[in-house]
């Protein structure tokens, strides 16, 4: 997209007209309209080169500050224009604008642009160049509330310096709030600005002004409206009754075969297409599609990339509702392969059905035992829905789900997402009962903008973690090559899930950490915890990382502290967290789990921690948090540390799909990205 940058005083009009405060300011033509100018105006005055070749004009040698009287402005003139024509030699020097000097005050920066996943976003941080050296700044996707605004200012670090900060009087929040939302605003709602950067805003004990802006537009014959796109309902790629394997197989080595042998667990109807053989593993082969007698729900399609625009006329004009296409060497693969991508995409268009890919592994069901992918793992049965961009991953996260126990609802590779993508997936995962979480491994989500509107519908109701890749350079580089992405801003993505309550992991194994822990206690009512602990070291950590995470530790009321004194030893600790002391017993454990559960509505989330001690059995206490869990509407973390000695009571915690935590800040951050997750923009945390 072809860009123009703005004079500045054209941007100053633009932000004038829209309710943005800038200094008095006069544009001249000349040195003698400047110091004409700048008489009218009154001393002292800055002096700005306008030149549409220089952009950073400070580094040119463009600015000129606290001018007094006009002999000094006619040298800043001379000298200005002498170095501005060494540090840019092609500079055309339009004219200058004559600033009202304005006292110093604290620096911040509003800025736009246009990401090209999620549209137009607004940023604001710490002024000059230090939004660039501390990386102190605040982002969200247009259009923001005021509330989320405001939110905004206070998410930076920076915000010390408004509140007032080692004994300075505190700045005026209101303005800055105001410029914010005007900029937003203008941002949003003028198609041609596509980005702007305003820099300094200067913020005083009372107003604000906006001294430098940069604004970038568009050309009206630039401004494209799409056309709406009337696309075939998602179909429910869950349950197909019936699938077809385009490109089944008889060669073990061969991509078709293992899709195929995997498939012979499906209770529905499934029919091998090859025109050159007979039939595989034991079942009759037809030639083409159009010679299976019944309907097909479902086409999984293995064959090289040329001829799959065919195969997907034909599956369409059958009444097939969705291909599955494994096949690389498409737009992944350079021109060539863009070019049969984009007729695979007319293709199906034109037929209504619907893509999952290309260059994608497949998909899975665990509960129907549908494995329609070529890996040599079928993961176990359970309620969390994963949905990937890379194939790689999948089937490392299916290797090592089986020893930790962790089962899906459903796993789908998105693979090229030449037509069904993120959002698509999210709706089918959304309304599937056996769906209680749902993690996404993103390399980019196209149509962000949908995406997030539906995302955040879902907000406490079911979760949803992502795992972004690409916050290095390098990164991005590699998922430009590895799917034919281009990545936007690792922090752009980022901001984005948090402002509609998707939960951004740094690591796979903290997304299922999350994920375990909400599929098996779903969200918390509130914040308030309670820690409970037959280690006071332990307690002690676990308040630190309580206050870290956000979570409230709550004072006992009097009625449980009564309680807890008739079954407790003299020296337990009479308060938060509650040390049952080093001799505890899972009989101990289970007459205070008896109060709680007695007295559930002063307490959110409890978290048992316990250390190997001779007294304990760990079994025992196992079975005695599984009964917390399970007569309590609150959420129960398990925090068993230690080794061998509590493995048995770990996987009796598994079973019951209660995760436990070998790390206590593992515990912690998890339960307090879920409680997050639901308290952006005033959003109720509900069970």
């Amino acid at each position: 997209m072809e860009k123009k940058l703005l004079p500045e005083y054209e941007g100053y009009q633009i932000l004038n007209k829209n309710g943005i405060s800038v200094p008095n300011y006069i544009f001249a033509n000349s040195h003698d309209e400047a110091i004409n100018a700048a008489e009218r105006m009154g001393y002292p005055v800055v002096l700005k080169v306008v030149s549409p070749q220089v952009i950073h004009k400070s580094d040119a040698g463009g600015v000129a500050l606290n001018l007094s009287c006009s002999d000094a402005l006619k040298t800043a003139l001379e000298q200005m224009d002498i170095r501005v024509k060494t540090a840019v030699p092609d500079a055309e020097i339009s004219g200058y604008m004559v600033v009202q000097e304005v006292p110093q005050g604290t620096e911040f920066l509003i800025g736009g642009k246009i990401d090209p996943s999620f549209g137009k976003i607004i940023t604001v941080g710490m002024g000059g160049i230090l939004v660039e050296l501390l990386h102190d700044f605040s982002m969200r996707v247009l259009p923001v509330s005021d509330g989320e605004y405001r939110e905004m200012i206070r998410e930076m670090s920076g915000y010390k310096l408004i509140t007032g900060f080692r004994g300075r009087k505190p700045l005026d929040e209101e303005a800055l709030f105001s410029l914010l939302s005007f900029a937003g605003k203008m941002f949003f709602n003028d198609d041609r600005i596509i980005e702007f950067d305003i820099n300094p805003v200067i913020l005083y004990e009372k107003g604000a002004f906006a001294v430098d802006a940069r604004i970038y537009v568009q050309s009206e014959e630039q401004i494209i409206q799409k056309p709406e796109l009337i696309l075939s309902k998602v179909p429910d790629i869950l349950h197909p009754a019936s699938i077809a394997v385009v490109g089944a197989s008889t060669n073990p080595g061969k991509v078709g075969y293992a899709v195929f042998r995997n498939l012979l667990n499906f209770k529905g109807k499934l029919y091998p297409i090859n025109p050159h053989a007979e039939d595989i593993l034991g079942i009759p082969v037809f030639k083409t599609l159009s010679d299976i007698p019944e309907p097909v729900e479902m086409v999984v399609v293995a064959i090289p990339a040329p001829k799959v625009p065919e195969i997907i006329l034909e599956a369409g004009k059958k009444g097939v509702k969705v291909a599955v296409i494994l096949t690389a060497g498409f737009r992944e693969n350079g021109e060539k392969g863009r070019l049969i991508e984009d007729e695979l995409v007319r293709v199906a268009r034109e037929t209504g059905i619907r893509i999952v890919g290309p260059n994608c592994l497949g998909i899975i069901i665990p509960p129907l035992e549908l494995n329609a992918t070529f890996d040599v793992q079928s993961p176990l049965s359970g309620q969390i829905g994963f949905i990937s961009q890379s194939g790689a991953i999948i089937t490392t996260v299916l290797d090592w789900s089986i020893t930790r126990r962790i089962g899906f609802s459903s796993v789908i590779s998105v693979g090229n997402q030449s037509d069904m993508g993120f959002m698509e997936y999210l709706q089918v995962l959304d309304q599937d009962p056996m769906t209680y979480a749902i993690i996404l491994y993103v390399e980019e989500i196209r149509d962000g903008r949908e995406f997030l509107e539906y995302a955040a519908t879902m907000r406490g109701r079911k979760p949803i973690i992502a795992l972004k890749s690409g916050s290095s350079l390098r990164g991005q580089e590699a998922a430009s090559s590895h799917t034919g992405s281009l990545a936007g801003s690792f922090e752009t993505y980022v901001a984005a899930f948090r402002q509609v309550g998707i939960i951004p992991t740094l690591s796979l194994n903290e997304a299922f950490d999350i994920a375990r822990l909400v599929v098996s206690e779903g969200y918390p009512r509130g914040k308030r915890t309670i820690i409970l602990t037959n280690a006071g070291g332990f307690g002690v950590l676990a308040s630190d990382y309580a206050e870290k995470c956000n979570l409230e530790m709550i004072n006992l009321p009097e009625i449980v502290l009564d309680e807890l004194n008739k079954i407790l030893p003299d020296l337990w600790s009479h308060s938060n967290p509650v040390d049952l002391l080093g001799d505890s017993n899972a009989s101990r454990f289970a007459r205070v789990f008896d109060v709680l559960i007695k007295y559930q509505n002063f307490w959110d989330i409890a978290i048992v921690i316990t250390s190997p001690v001779a007294t304990m059995d760990p079994k025992n206490l196992a079975h005695e948090m599984i009964r917390l869990s399970r007569f309590t509407r609150s959420m129960v973390v398990g925090c068993l540390l230690g080794g061998d000695s509590m493995k048995s009571a770990i996987d009796m915690l598994g079973e019951a799909h209660i995760p436990n935590y070998q790390d206590l800040q593992d515990a912690f951050r998890a339960v307090g990205a879920i409680i997050s997750s639901c308290v952006v923009d005033g959003c109720d945390i509900k069970k």
